[in-house]
């Protein structure tokens, strides 16, 4: 071939490109080779905190699930602790592959914890994992115990039966007594057989439970009232609280003629004494027409007669004195009675004598007010026809 000298720069250019690819070829990279793949194990929780809640001495509250699991690569190998006496784990230690997931029990134990908020922390540790160690929170509220408040009554009347005169006011006990567990105020209905008059109040106060409160109910006789009519009480006592929750009870007023009643009387009915001098009075019991078990006086006067003694008659023929009944005097009354073991007893004559002194200075008219109580075989009250007594001092 021959020689043509217009084709050698092509075969330059061409030799010089082949040199410079060559030593392109030839030279050793600067970038780093891709990132080989993680063969450590990773914990993951879940949930990553618990909430219990309980009542005080109740129930513990349902255990709940801790989910444990490898989320990198190779074995997790995991203990669980916790801080708490009352927490526990079961199991507290395991192993899972990669993506694989162990559950834990989580208990509590709240019997001998008071009412209040708690916490405690479980702690998830594994020597070759890249994030060791996890926490998840553990959050106990104990409530504390709510009583059930009850509601009841109970309603008892103290005397069952008395008797009166036409005109006689008679008073009854109305015992009212908060069977229930809370304190409770209860309103009373009170009514009677003939619409006579009543006087009561409408509500108790409030009482405490376990505590009862005594009420006077009073019944007035009418004038006109028919001897021997018989007029039912009935009292009925309910919650303000719980109307369903209520207690009655029932009591009677008989009504007898002044004709042949029991009497109770100061002798003398009048007297005549000079200031700063003494005298004194019978009180003289007629139940002639009415045996009676037990008699009760009590005589009231002003602050200026003054009782210095008094004497018993054992008119009813008394073992000893009742201990309801022991004599007392006290500025402005005198208290006496007596009451007989050996059934009831028909008497009439005096039952006690009053010794008085006078103040010097005083003058005028001065009343001597009996009152008497009398009970009959059943040892309940029965109706008495009371006089009373004046003393006029003269200077």
């Amino acid at each position: 071939m021959k020689n043509n000298p217009k084709w050698y720069p092509l075969l330059l250019v061409g030799c010089v490109l082949l040199l410079a690819s060559s030593l392109i070829a030839c030279e050793p990279s600067t970038h780093p080779p891709p990132p080989s793949s993680s063969s450590h194990p990773a914990i993951a929780a879940s949930p990553s905190s618990f909430s219990f809640i309980t009542e005080q001495g109740g129930s513990n509250p349902s255990s709940q699930t801790l989910e444990i699991q490898n989320s990198g690569d190779g074995t997790l190998d995991w203990s669980a602790t916790d801080d708490a006496d009352w927490l526990s784990l079961s199991p507290a230690s395991g192993s899972c592959a990669s993506g694989e997931i162990n559950n834990v029990t989580v208990s509590v134990d709240a019997s001998a914890i008071s009412a209040g908020d708690y916490t405690a922390t479980i702690t998830i540790s594994a020597p070759e994992a890249t994030n060791t160690p996890q926490t998840v929170a553990v959050n106990l509220t104990i409530t504390p115990i709510t009583p059930t408040v009850t509601y009841s009554v109970s309603v008892a009347v103290s005397p069952e039966s008395q008797t009166g005169l036409p005109g006689d006011t008679l008073d009854y006990t109305v015992t009212v007594t908060n069977t229930g567990t809370g304190a409770d105020t209860y309103d009373l209905s009170i009514s009677d057989d003939y619409g006579w008059t009543l006087t009561a109040p409408s509500a108790t106060s409030e009482i405490a439970s376990g505590v009862f409160e005594d009420i006077i109910i009073s019944l007035t006789i009418p004038e006109d009232a028919v001897p021997e009519t018989e007029d039912e009480i009935t009292i009925i006592a309910t919650s303000q609280n719980d109307p369903t929750a209520s207690d009655s009870t029932t009591c009677t007023a008989v009504v007898v003629s002044a004709v042949g009643a029991p009497s109770v009387s100061i002798d003398p009915a009048t007297q005549m004494v000079e200031a700063g001098s003494s005298f004194s009075i019978d009180v003289v019991v007629d139940s002639v027409g009415t045996p009676i078990t037990a008699c009760n006086v009590v005589v009231t006067f002003d602050a200026d007669l003054t009782a210095t003694g008094l004497t018993g008659a054992d008119l009813l023929g008394t073992f000893g004195i009742d201990a309801l009944y022991l004599p007392a005097i006290d500025v402005g009354e005198v208290s006496y009675g007596g009451a007989r073991i050996d059934g009831p007893i028909a008497v009439n004559g005096n039952f006690v004598t009053i010794d008085f002194e006078v103040d010097a200075a005083a003058a005028g008219t001065y009343d001597l007010i009996i009152e008497a109580t009398l009970r009959d075989a059943n040892g309940d009250p029965i109706a008495v026809v009371e006089n009373d007594s004046q003393v006029s001092i003269v200077q």
